[in-house]
């Protein structure tokens, strides 16, 4: 088997008026398109039977984005924020100028910032990361990008 190309992360949604303006407007992803499904094709392909649901397809440069609502079946809540211990997607990770103002700068948005995880793993790089939260309580991850342009841990 050989993959061509990585297409999209999807995240579920609960509620679109509050997550596209947080993933448009507070994080800097642009709406590529918005299509509502409600066939036997997308029914059968997503796995959830009969269905109507909305998909916000996003970009921020190179990495796209899928948000999902589902207005049926809908969705259930979470029972708790997801921890990065568990199974499954653990977290988005965005690279920022500066971490410290990119966390002051969500606060001030009203955005639930996990000020306790604002640290780094690296000696040479201290304070260079921290984790937030999306809407529905799904971690994103603020690392600080080097002036090098070098990747975290690489």
């Amino acid at each position: 088997m050989a993959i061509k190309e990585f297409l999209h992360i999807s995240i579920g949604i609960s509620d679109p008026e509050k997550s596209v303006p947080f993933y448009r407007d507070t994080l800097g992803f642009k709406v590529i398109r918005s299509t509502t499904y409600k066939d036997p094709g997308p029914d059968k392909v997503m796995d959830v039977g009969e269905s109507e649901f909305t998909v916000w397809l996003m970009t921020n440069g190179t990495f796209r984005l899928e948000l999902i609502h589902y207005a049926h079946p809908k969705a259930p809540p979470l029972a708790a924020r997801p921890k990065m211990h568990h199974l499954g997607l653990s977290h988005l990770t965005l690279g920022v100028d500066d971490a410290r103002a990119t966390m002051e700068e969500l606060k001030a948005k009203g955005v639930k910032v996990l000020e306790h995880t604002h640290g780094s793993f690296e000696a040479d790089n201290p304070n260079s990361m921290f984790l937030f939260e999306d809407p529905d309580g799904f971690l994103v991850e603020a690392f600080t990008i080097r002036p090098s342009g070098e990747l975290p841990y690489s």
